[in-house]
């Protein structure tokens, strides 16, 4: 089932708060590799939701043009 523009703005803000929790303990210590490989991931998670929540929104208004 697809989300929601709500459910994937909550996912968003949850990834957001979790990278920029590791990212404040990565800072105090960056020694901590393991930090910046989470941060990696989360990243990554954000830019394909990011991608995806674009591709919906240009199929939206495609398909209200026709």
């Amino acid at each position: 089932m697809p989300e929601t523009t709500i459910e994937e703005k909550k996912k968003r803000e949850a990834l957001k708060a979790k990278r920029d929790l590791l990212f404040e303990r990565y800072v105090k210590r960056p020694m901590d590799t393991h930090l910046a490989l989470e941060i990696k991931v989360l990243d990554d998670q954000l830019s394909e939701d990011a991608k995806s929540s674009t591709a919906k929104y240009r199929s939206s208004f495609r398909g209200h043009s026709k």
